[in-house]
Order: C-alpha cells, then sequence, then structure tokens
C-alpha cells in the first residue's frame, strides 16, 4: 500500500523517507514557526534544508 504522505503535487518529486535527529529546541521553534507561517513540518524541513543545500552550492 503506498504511503499518502509521500504523495506530491503534480509535476513536484516524490517525497523519500529519511531519518534524523534534532535538539528538541530546534523542534519545538521549527512547530512553532510552522504553526504562526501556516506550513507542514515536512515543508518546512524541505524548504529549510533545500536552502542549506543551494547556499553551499550541493
Amino acid at each position: 500500500m503506498p504511503d499518502e504522505q509521500g504523495k506530491s503535487a503534480p509535476g513536484a518529486e516524490d517525497r523519500v523517507l529519511i531519518s534524523g535527529r534534532v535538539r528538541e529546541s530546534v523542534r519545538r521553534r521549527m512547530k512553532v514557526y510552522a504553526a504562526t507561517n501556516d506550513v507542514n513540518l515536512q515543508d518546512l524541513l524541505d524548504a529549510a534544508l533545500d536552502e542549506f543545500l543551494t547556499k553551499r552550492q550541493a
């Protein structure tokens, strides 16, 4: 059965599961930012990592 959370908008890349740990304080800040800006944590994490890697030309 496919994972419905991995579905993307048409034309966008499919999402894949990665695993990692962050400090509790970072998680808390992410949740507050996501709630305040009406974005889900998955999209926030994807955007943050993409920005980080783009700045480093990776």
